[in-house]
C-alpha cells in the first residue's frame, strides 16, 4: 500500500512565492521617522538560531547605532515572504540558504551586489563567493556561512558491537543492520534502527539528503553541456545504483526509522535525539543539539563513507545574505552585511549564547580560524570535508524546483518499494529535462 507523502505542499508554496513576488508591487512602504534607523532583517532560522542573531544585532547596534528588527521562521518561511510581498512589506535584508539563490534572482528580489560597498569582501574565500553567483557570473548575494555534511554515529552502540567506523557503503549498511538488530533498552523501548532518513518531499528533503550519496556514486541531478545549458542526469547508472541502495535499506533490510519517507528534518532529528536510530548524515549545525542528547560522550562525528567507486563527495553549501532590490535602506543593509562577514560578526555567529545555536558554521572570512574560535576538532573536520570533498549545488535559475521534482520522484519510488527503479528514474529524468527547458536552460532543440 502506497504511503501518502506531503501532498505537493512545497511545490505550492514555491509556486505561490514565485507568482506573488513576481506580480506584487515590490515597492517598500515609506518609513516613518520612528523607523528610519531600523533595518528589517528576515532569517530562515530556528528560535535557537535567533538567539545568536540577537547577539550579533546587539553588537552591530552598539557599533553603528542602527537597530535590527528581526523576523525568523523555518517551516513557513517562504509562505511568510509571499504574504509580505503581497502586502508590500518585504524586509531590507533576507538571509536564506543558497538553494534560494536562483529563485530570488529570477523573480527580482535579490539586488546585484556591489562588492565595493563591503570593506571585508576581499577577505571572503573564492569558494564562498562562487556560491553566491548566478549562471551569468554576476553576484546577487553575500555568503555569510559555509558548511559540509558529516556522519553522526552512536559511538557507544558501535563500540558495544565491536564494529569499525564505516569507510564504504557496504560497511555503512552492515553497521545499520547491526544497530537495528540490537535489543531495545531503557533509552528507547520501542526498538532501534540504523539509518536516519529525512525522506519527505517538503522543501525537497528527500533529494537534498540523497544528493550526498548520488555524488559519491559519481552521479548528479543535471550536467552542464555548455553555453549555460544543462541536461538531466538521473538516467545514468549512478542514479540507479544510489536509489537501489536506499531501497534496499528501506524496503528489504528495514534499517530506517519508522515513517522515514514522510519525515522532514525535524522528525528525523528526533529519531536521532531519542535514541531511536543511530546513524545520521547531517550538518555541523547539529553539534550543539546532539551534544545535549543523546550526549557528546555517546556520539562521534566522522567523514561520510566513499561511494562504490571510492569517490568522496558531500553536500557543501551555506547561507547567503540578500540585499532586497525594493528596499530603501540599502546603505544600512550593506553596513549590516559587512558586519556579518567581519571577523567580529563571524566569531559572534559561531559562538552561540546559552540556549542558542551557531548561525555561522564554517567562517567564510579567511581571517577567522574555526579551531581557534570553537576549540572543537570536529569543526576542523567539517572545514576539511568542505575544502576537499564539498560538492556545491549547480548554478541554475531555479534549483528549488529541480530539487523538488527529484524529491517527489525519489519519494514515490521508495514509498512503493518499486521494482522498476531504472524505468522510474527515466521518467523523473524526463520531468527534469522538461523543467530545464521551461527555465530556458535545457538542451537546445
Amino acid at each position: 500500500m502506497k504511503i501518502r507523502k506531503s501532498p505537493m505542499r512545497y511545490q505550492l508554496v514555491a509556486a505561490s512565492l514565485a507568482w506573488t513576488l513576481a506580480s506584487a508591487c515590490l515597492a517598500a512602504p515609506s518609513g516613518s521617522a520612528e523607523d528610519a534607523n531600523v533595518l528589517r532583517v528576515w532569517t530562515r532560522s530556528s528560535t535557537a538560531g535567533r538567539k545568536t542573531y540577537d547577539q550579533i544585532a546587539a553588537a552591530f547596534t552598539a557599533k553603528s547605532g542602527i537597530r535590527i528588527e528581526f523576523f525568523n521562521a523555518v517551516t513557513d518561511f517562504e509562505q511568510r515572504l509571499a504574504r509580505a510581498a503581497v502586502a508590500g512589506k518585504l524586509p531590507d535584508v533576507i538571509v536564506n540558504d543558497d538553494g534560494s539563490l536562483g529563485t530570488f534572482i529570477r523573480i527580482g528580489v535579490a539586488d546585484e551586489i556591489d562588492k565595493s560597498k563591503l570593506s571585508h569582501a576581499e577577505q571572503l574565500s573564492a569558494r564562498a563567493w562562487d556560491g553566491a553567483q548566478s549562471a551569468n557570473g554576476k553576484t546577487y548575494a553575500v555568503p555569510i556561512s559555509a558548511q559540509a555534511n558529516v556522519l553522526f554515529i552512536r559511538r557507544d552502540w558501535r563500540e558495544q558491537l565491536g564494529l569499525p567506523v564505516p569507510q564504504t557503503w557496504d560497511q555503512l549498511a552492515a553497521l545499520a543492520k547491526a544497530f537495528t538488530k540490537m535489543a531495545p533498552d531503557s533509552e528507547h523501548k520501542g526498538g532501534r534502527y540504523g539509518l536516519v532518513f529525512p525522506g519527505a518531499t517538503v522543501r525537497g528533503y528527500a533529494a537534498w539528503y540523497i544528493s550526498n550519496f548520488l555524488w559519491q556514486a559519481g552521479g548528479d541531478f543535471v550536467r552542464p553541456i555548455g553555453n549555460g545549458r544543462f541536461k538531466a542526469a538521473l538516467d545514468e547508472p549512478a542514479a540507479a545504483t544510489t536509489l537501489t541502495w536506499f531501497q534496499q535499506r528501506l524496503c528489504v533490510d528495514k534499517v530506517m526509522q519508522p515513517n522515514a519517507v514522510n519525515s522532514a528534518t525535524q522528525e528525523a532529528n528526533r529519531s536521532f535525539l531519542s535514541g531511536q536510530a543511530g546513524i545520521y548524515v547531517s550538518g555541523p549545525y547539529h553539534f550543539a543539539l546532539f551534544d545535549r542528547s543523546p550526549g557528546k560522550d555517546k556520539i562521534e562525528v566522522v567523514p561520510t563513507p566513499a561511494g562504490p567507486g571510492g569517490m568522496r563527495a558531500i553536500l557543501a553549501g551555506g547561507d547567503l545574505a540578500y540585499v532586497v532590490r525594493s528596499g530603501t535602506k540599502k546603505d544600512m543593509a550593506y553596513r549590516f552585511i559587512d558586519f556579518l562577514i567581519s571577523p567580529q560578526g563571524q566569531t559572534l555567529g559561531m559562538k552561540a549564547p546559552p540556549g542558542g545555536l551557531p548561525v555561522v558554521r564554517l567562517p567564510v572570512n579567511q581571517g577567522v580560524d574555526v579551531l581557534a574560535v570553537t576549540h572543537d576538532a570536529r569543526w576542523q573536520l567539517v572545514a576539511q570535508e568542505y575544502a576537499l570533498h564539498g560538492h556545491s549545488l549547480p548554478h541554475v535559475q531555479n534549483w528549488q524546483r529541480i530539487q523538488q521534482i527529484a524529491a517527489d520522484g525519489f519519494n514515490d519510488v521508495l514509498s512503493r518499494c518499486s521494482t522498476t527503479v531504472e524505468a522510474d528514474l527515466k521518467e523523473i529524468n524526463q520531468k527534469l529535462d522538461r523543467e530545464l527547458a521551461r527555465q530556458k536552460i535545457g538542451a537546445a532543440p
